[in-house]
């Protein structure tokens, strides 16, 4: 998919206890694309590899989370391979664990 204008990666993923959206406590859908694995840093906050990098970290990174006045954001230390990700409480800026989705649009290495 190099050059065309299509998401480069997809995934959804569960931090949160138990089974939501189908997926279980520290999982990756299987409806993901170009992802490798989540790794679990600890309460909201997760690093997710890509299968083929980006050509660079200057790629755009479009989130959701589950339930109102949360946000899903990707922080330090991305690189072009692996995707560091935060969810938190809006309100209080607490971490939080729960499922969110996300996609990746730019160039493949």
């Amino acid at each position: 998919l190099t050059g065309q204008s299509a998401a480069k990666a997809h995934f959804g993923f569960n931090q949160a206890a138990g089974t939501n959206f189908g997926m279980a406590t520290d999982t990756l859908s299987s409806q993901s694309f170009n992802v490798t694995s989540l790794t679990d840093n600890g309460t909201g906050d997760a690093t997710i590899t890509l299968t083929s990098a980006m050509a660079n970290t200057s790629f755009t990174y479009l989130a959701g989370v589950q339930t109102t006045n949360n946000t899903l954001t990707l922080g330090p230390p991305s690189t072009a391979s692996s995707l560091e990700i935060k969810t938190q409480d809006a309100d209080t800026n607490t971490a939080i664990d729960k499922a969110g989705w996300s996609a990746v649009m730019g160039d493949l290495a």
